[in-house]
C-alpha cells in the first residue's frame, strides 16, 4: 500500500512540475499576443449599434495592444455569416466577434437550422455596454405621445407598418413585443440593416421603429425623427425628456441590446483573460465613457469571461422561449 501511495505522490509531483512549463508558455503567449492585426467582426452594418460601439472601444484598445484592429461589418443572413466565420476561425485571439443579443440569443430562437451551435463554438471575452431602444416616428407623424400613437394604430388595424433590421434582431423582437403588449395590429417590414428602416421612417414610408439608442440619438438631435418612448427601466440621461414605456402604462416592459466581445471557443484562457483586462481598462477611460454615455448606452460593471458565458446562458434561457412564443402567437 505504501508503495502505491509513494508512487501516487511521485506522479502528482511530476504532474505539478510538468504544469509549470505549460503555464509559463501560456503566460508568454498572452504577453506576446497579438502578433498581427485583429479582425473584429460585427454582425451589423457599419452604421449599426454594434459597429459604432465597437469603433469607440477599438480606438483605445489599439493603443493598449499595439496592433491595428480592423472592424468588419457582416450583417448578411441576420448576422449568421459573422457568427459562423468567427466560430470557425483559428482560435488564436486574432479573430473576434462583437456579440449582441440579436446574434447570440434571438437568432437561436428564430432559426432552428443554425450553421453552428453558438453555445459550443463561441466563448465570452469581455463586456462593452448595454443599450436601450427608442420608439421613434417620422417628423411628419401627427402623434406627439405614445398614447396618441397607440390610439392611431388601434383606429386603423393592419394599415400601418413598423420597420427593423433583419429578422431576429433586437429591433425586430422589441417591435413585436411592444405591438403585442399595447394591443395593436401593425405589419412588420424587415430590412437588411436598421439604417435602411430608419431612412424610411424619416421619409414617412414606415410608421415607426424601435431604434437602438446609439444610432437613434443622433437622428433625434438632428430632428429627423421624434422619440415617443424608451425601453430602459428608468429614463436615460441622454434623453431625459423621453418617458419609458413602463411609466406610460406598461409596467415591466423593458428591452435592450448588449455589446460584448466573443472569441472562438478554443481560444486560450491566457489570451482571453488578457483581452478581458484590457477591455475593462478601456471602459474606464473618460473619452470612451463620455462618448458611449452621450449615445444613450448604459455602462455596466466589468464581467469575467466565465461571468459573460453565464450571462449568455441566462439570456438564452429567458428569451428563447419568450421569442418563440411571440412568433407562434402571430409575430
Amino acid at each position: 500500500m505504501w508503495k502505491n501511495i509513494f508512487a501516487a505522490g511521485v506522479l502528482a509531483g511530476a504532474t505539478a512540475v510538468a504544469s509549470v512549463p505549460v503555464q509559463a508558455e501560456a503566460q508568454t503567449e498572452a504577453q506576446t499576443w497579438p502578433t498581427q492585426p485583429i479582425r473584429l467582426i460585427t454582425a451589423s452594418a457599419a452604421s449599426g449599434n454594434a459597429y459604432v460601439s465597437a469603433q469607440i472601444v477599438a480606438a483605445e484598445l489599439e493603443k493598449r495592444l499595439g496592433q491595428r484592429i480592423v472592424l468588419e461589418a457582416m450583417p448578411q443572413s441576420s448576422g449568421m455569416v459573422a457568427t459562423e466565420l468567427v466560430s470557425n476561425a483559428e482560435p488564436d485571439g486574432h479573430t473576434l466577434l462583437v456579440g449582441t443579443s440579436s446574434q447570440l440569443v434571438f437568432n437561436i430562437a428564430l432559426f432552428p437550422d443554425m450553421p453552428v451551435d453558438l453555445a459550443q463554438t463561441l466563448r465570452g471575452v469581455a463586456m462593452i455596454n448595454t443599450v436601450p431602444l427608442v420608439l421613434v416616428v417620422g417628423p411628419e407623424n401627427p402623434a406627439q405621445t405614445m398614447a396618441d400613437y397607440v390610439a392611431m394604430l388601434k383606429a386603423e388595424p393592419g394599415v400601418y407598418q413598423y420597420g427593423s433590421g433583419p429578422v431576429g434582431t433586437t429591433t425586430h423582437v422589441t417591435g413585436l413585443r411592444w405591438a403585442d403588449e399595447v394591443g395593436v395590429d401593425v405589419e412588420h417590414v424587415p430590412y437588411q440593416a436598421g439604417s435602411d428602416a430608419r431612412r424610411d421612417v424619416v421619409a414617412g414610408r414606415l410608421s415607426h421603429m424601435f431604434d437602438v439608442a446609439v444610432t437613434a440619438i443622433p437622428q433625434i438631435e438632428a430632428g429627423a425623427v421624434r422619440p415617443l418612448a424608451i425601453t430602459s427601466p428608468e429614463r436615460s440621461e441622454a434623453l431625459p425628456e423621453v418617458p419609458t414605456v413602463a411609466e406610460l402604462g406598461y409596467p415591466g416592459f423593458e428591452a435592450a441590446t448588449w455589446n460584448t466581445i466573443a472569441a472562438p471557443s478554443g481560444t486560450p484562457d491566457a489570451i482571453v483573460e488578457r483581452l478581458n483586462a484590457e477591455v475593462a481598462a478601456v471602459m474606464e477611460t473618460p473619452a470612451v465613457r463620455e462618448q458611449l454615455l452621450a449615445l444613450g448606452a448604459d455602462l455596466v460593471p466589468p464581467r469575467t469571461p466565465a461571468e459573460i458565458d453565464a450571462f449568455y446562458a441566462a439570456q438564452r434561457e429567458t428569451w428563447i422561449p419568450l421569442v418563440r412564443e411571440a412568433i407562434g402567437a402571430g409575430g
